[in-house]
């Protein structure tokens, strides 16, 4: 008898424990192919509008499990207003206002931020960072949870902050990249930090 409750007691902890693990897991798996959620800050003196552009394969040589935006674009931001959207997992691609100059259909002529996410490295995982090279247009500044946050408040911002309008030696050794570990990192992105 006592043989026989400690196996069903042995065996309840089994299936307790393997229940526990599946459970343990489940958010883990979810939490790394879960969207990312951008807040969009306007403290310009305008309204913006925001767009998620698209560049695996193309300005970004990444194709391979790159993730592609494929909703609406935010509304309009007025001044002052914040708003939230969410980008996929392994999003590879810019988010520029287009309002504030003659952006092409991926920011082409306008500051942007660049965002290469998911790559599937342990210790750059999620890359960002702001570019002027084909335009300067607006400040911009972006945060990571956790992470550092680069900002370039007018043309002339440090390479270690932007890559400079016209430049495309990559700051000597693309200073102004970011990296953050894997995982499920909000960012914030703030249209005329220091307006």
């Amino acid at each position: 008898m006592t043989n026989f409750r400690l196996q069903a007691l042995f065996a309840g902890l089994i299936c307790a424990l393997s229940l526990a693990s599946s459970v343990l897991a489940t958010p883990l798996l979810y939490s790394r192919r879960s969207g990312h959620e951008f807040t969009l800050i306007n403290k310009c003196n305008r309204e913006i509008q925001p767009i998620f552009a698209n560049t695996a394969c193309g300005y970004s040589p990444r194709c391979d499990g790159a993730g592609h935006y494929t909703g609406a674009q935010p509304d309009p931001i007025a001044p002052g207003a914040t708003a939230t959207a969410s980008a996929p997992y392994a999003f590879v691609g810019r988010v520029f206002d287009k309002t504030s100059g003659e952006c092409g259909p991926s920011g082409e002529g306008c500051s942007i931020g660049e965002f290469n996410l998911d790559t599937g490295s342990a210790y750059t995982a999620q890359a960002y960072d702001l570019s002027n090279i084909q335009g300067f247009t607006q400040g911009l500044s972006i945060g990571a949870a956790g992470c550092d946050t680069v900002t370039c408040s007018s043309v002339n911002c440090a390479c270690d902050q932007a890559y400079p309008p016209g430049d495309e030696t990559g700051c000597g050794a693309d200073l102004p990249v970011r990296a953050c570990g894997p995982g499920n990192i909000a960012f914030t992105m703030t249209f005329c930090p220091d307006e």
